[in-house]
């Protein structure tokens, strides 16, 4: 299990807490650019940090080169973000069904926001659980033939009070949701609508299923 940790806006204690609740004994940290403040203000001592260092602080880069992190020192001239080269290193870090998740990959740049959702993909291709996750926001992508089961309680309790799911990169087929209070089965999503926003679970569990296509699914509450 590895926590990717992302310049943008976050939520320390939120943050602090999610990670705490977290199996330490496979869990590594990565921090990538300016993403290292972020470890610094939540108290973490990353694992590995990893960026060109164009966005972080001189202060925190002068702690990066007294900390017992493994720097990847990356070129600015390049075709990926950094959160990207972390996803990249993630994976092959990880064995299948293992989670990575990005913590500081949304705020203000919606640019950077929207590039991170095309990371969760990369996670259905290589049969990871890439997650991006704040405070408000739990965020998923599903692939065809994938059950996604999601509970009102216990262990594995949805993150929030509604789902919400999108297709993406096109059509999404043969879409099911069981147990929600708008379910669908067998149904066919092509986007450029609402249909499908804040759905709710009713019943104890839930499921979401497809059989084309790929669905992105939101867990997001209003407050905290």
């Amino acid at each position: 299990m590895i926590v990717i940790i992302g310049g943008g806006s976050i939520n320390t204690s939120f943050a602090k807490e999610f990670i705490d609740r977290l199996d330490k004994s496979s869990l590594s940290i990565m921090a990538c650019d300016s993403g290292y403040e972020n470890c610094l203000a939540i108290g973490l001592e990353p694992d590995i940090v990893i960026g060109d260092f164009d966005s972080i602080s001189r202060e925190a880069y002068e702690k990066l080169q007294h900390s017992n992190a493994e720097v990847i020192k990356l070129n600015p001239v390049k075709d990926d973000t950094d959160i990207e080269a972390a996803v990249n290193i993630a994976i092959h870090k990880t064995s299948f069904g293992e989670f990575i998740y990005i913590l500081g990959g949304t705020g203000k740049r919606l640019d950077h926001f929207l590039g991170n959702v095309n990371l969760l993909g990369m996670g259905c291709l290589k049969q990871r659980k890439v997650v991006i996750v704040d405070e408000y926001n739990y965020i998923q992508m599903i692939s065809a033939g994938q059950v996604l089961d999601l509970s009102r309680e216990g262990e594995g309790a949805q993150f929030g009070h509604y789902v919400s799911i999108f297709p993406y990169g096109g059509k999404a087929a043969g879409v099911t949701m069981t147990g929600f209070k708008y379910p669908l089965e067998n149904a066919t999503i092509e986007g450029f609508n609402t249909l499908t926003v804040s759905n709710e679970l009713i019943e104890s569990v839930g499921s979401i299923t497809l059989k084309e296509g790929y669905l992105i699914v939101c867990e997001t509450r209003d407050a905290i």
